[in-house]
C-alpha cells in the first residue's frame, strides 16, 4: 500500500488567509495528499503568512525561520511560503530563504497544490488572479459549528495606509449563486455559523453593479436557514439605509464590523478615507435606532503622521461618546509601497503607545457598561469545547461576539453536543470575559 504524502499547515494573519489555506488544502487532498496536525511530522510545511503591517511581517519571518530549522534537522522535509508577505517581497524572499522549497504568492492557488503533488518546476504566476467559488472543496480548520466564507477577493480602496490592494489585486466579487451553494453545503454539514469575510463586504458587487449587492446576498443566504450569518469588515462610508435594513433579515446578526480607522477630518484626509465625527456618530445612532441589540465593532488607528494632539482628543472624545462596544486600537506602521510611508511629522513612538493605551482604556470602559447592560439577558451560545481549567464548565461565545477577537462566555454546565446553539443567560462580565448558565 503506498503511503500518502503528508501536508501540515501554519497559517498567520485574518480569517481570509484561513480561507485560503481551506482552499489549498482541499486542493491538496483531492490529489491524495493527507493534512495533518501543524504539530504531527509531515513531508510538507506550508506557511501561509501575513505582510499587512510590521509585527505581522516580523511574525512571519520568525515562523519561517523556526521551520527551516526543522528542516535542517531533518525533522521537516520540504517547506513552501505562501501568502500577503511572499507577494510583497516575493524577490527577497526567494534571495533571502534559499532552503525553502516553494515560494509563492497568493494567487494561481491550483498550480501551487500542484507543484506540492508533483514537485514541478512550475513557476509563480502573479497575474492569474485567484477567486475560488463553491467547485473547491476546502479543509476546515475552525471549530467544527462555526466557520467563514469569503465573498470577495482585492480591494478597491486607496487608504494611504494600506498595502492590501497592491498585495491582493482589484476588488472581485464571487457570484450570490456560488456563494448560497457553499452556504447549503456548511450548513449540511453541520455548521450553525457562518461568518462573510472580505477586505470590504460594503462593496460587494459593486465591480459589476452600480450599488451594492450586499442586501441581496443577505436576503439569498437567510434563506439558507443557518442559525447565525455575521458580516464582517463593512467600510462605514459605503454604508446604505439599505444595507443597514438587510440586517434585520433572518439568521443576519445585528453585528456591524465598521474600521473608521480615525475620526478627526485632517487625519481622515491624510488617510485617504471619507467620513468625519458627525457622519460617523449618526451612522451608530441610525444603527441603534434600527435594532434593540445591535453590537457595534470598530479599530482606530493611532500615530498617523500629523495627528495632533487636537485630533487624537477628538478621536477619544468620540469613542467615549459613541459607547462603540468593541474598539481595536492599532499603532500607526509605516509600509513601503504606500502614500503614507513617505509622510512627515510622524509621531515618537512613546507618544502613539501613550495614545493607543487611552484608547484602550475607553475600549474597557465601553465593553463594561456593555456588559452590566445584558447581566440577567438572555442569548444564543455557540459552544467550543471544555473549558480548558474546569472541566465541567464550556467555553464559547454569544453572538455579541465573533470568533477570536470579541472575547469568549463560560457557561457553568458541560455540553455533551457542540453542533448546536444554546440558550444561556448571562450572570456576570469581566472585560472581554462574559460568564452565564443555561436556560432550562
Amino acid at each position: 500500500m503506498k503511503i500518502k504524502k503528508t501536508v501540515s499547515f501554519i497559517t498567520l494573519g485574518c480569517f481570509k488567509n484561513v480561507v485560503d489555506s481551506e482552499v489549498l488544502g482541499g486542493l491538496l487532498e483531492k490529489n491524495g495528499i493527507k493534512i495533518v496536525d501543524p504539530y504531527e511530522p509531515s513531508d510538507w510545511v506550508v506557511i501561509n503568512t501575513c505582510g499587512f503591517i510590521r509585527d505581522a511581517k516580523e511574525e512571519s519571518i520568525d515562523e519561517i525561520l523556526k521551520t527551516l530549522e526543522l528542516k535542517e534537522e531533518g525533522k521537516v522535509k520540504h517547506v513552501a511560503i505562501m501568502g500577503c508577505l511572499t507577494e510583497r517581497y516575493f524577490n527577497d524572499l526567494k534571495e533571502n530563504f534559499k532552503n525553502t522549497d516553494i515560494v509563492w504568492g497568493v494567487n494561481d492557488m491550483d498550480k501551487l497544490a500542484e507543484k506540492i503533488v508533483s514537485s514541478s518546476d512550475l513557476k509563480y504566476d502573479k497575474d492569474n488572479l485567484f477567486l475560488y467559488d463553491d467547485n473547491y472543496k476546502r479543509i476546515i480548520t475552525t471549530t467544527p459549528n462555526s466557520t467563514y466564507i469569503k465573498i470577495s477577493e482585492g480591494c478597491n480602496m486607496k487608504c494611504s495606509f494600506c498595502a492590501i490592494p497592491k498585495i491582493r489585486g482589484s476588488f472581485r466579487s464571487r457570484t450570490i449563486e456560488s456563494i448560497v451553494k457553499e452556504a447549503e453545503v456548511l450548513k449540511q454539514k453541520g455548521f450553525s455559523e457562518i461568518n462573510l469575510i472580505s477586505q470590504n463586504s460594503t462593496h460587494f458587487g459593486r465591480d459589476n453593479n452600480e450599488k451594492s449587492q450586499l442586501p441581496n446576498l443577505l436576503e439569498a443566504i437567510s434563506k439558507v436557514g443557518l442559525k447565525w450569518v455575521r458580516v464582517l469588515y463593512l467600510m462605514p462610508e459605503e454604508i446604505t439605509n439599505e444595507i443597514i435594513k438587510a440586517f434585520s433579515l433572518p439568521s443576519i446578526l445585528p453585528y456591524f464590523d465598521l474600521p473608521f480607522q480615525h475620526i478627526s477630518k485632517p487625519v481622515l484626509d491624510k488617510m485617504n478615507r471619507n467620513g468625519s465625527y458627525t457622519k460617523h456618530l449618526s451612522l451608530i445612532n441610525n444603527i441603534r435606532k434600527s435594532f434593540k441589540n445591535p453590537v457595534i465593532r470598530s479599530t482606530f488607528i493611532v500615530g498617523f503622521p500629523g495627528e495632533t494632539e487636537s485630533n487624537f482628543k477628538e478621536l477619544e472624545k468620540f469613542a467615549k461618546e459613541s459607547e462603540i462596544n468593541r474598539i481595536g486600537a492599532f499603532s500607526f506602521s509605516p509600509e513601503e509601497d504606500t502614500p503614507a510611508f513617505d509622510l512627515k511629522d510622524t509621531i515618537a513612538p512613546e507618544i502613539i503607545e501613550e495614545r493607543k493605551e487611552l484608547i484602550m482604556d475607553i475600549s474597557d470602559i465601553n465593553i463594561n457598561k456593555y456588559n452590566s447592560k445584558i447581566e440577567g439577558k438572555e442569548f444564543g451560545f455557540i459552544p467550543q469545547g471544555p473549558c480548558p481549567w474546569d472541566g465541567n464548565k464550556t467555553i464559547g461565545r454569544i453572538s455579541s461576539q465573533a470568533p477570536e477577537v470579541d472575547g469568549v462566555t463560560i457557561i457553568d454546565k458541560k455540553f455533551e453536543e457542540i453542533y448546536d446553539i444554546y440558550q444561556v443567560r448571562i450572570t456576570k462580565g469581566e472585560f472581554d470575559t462574559l460568564y452565564g448558565e443555561e436556560v432550562k
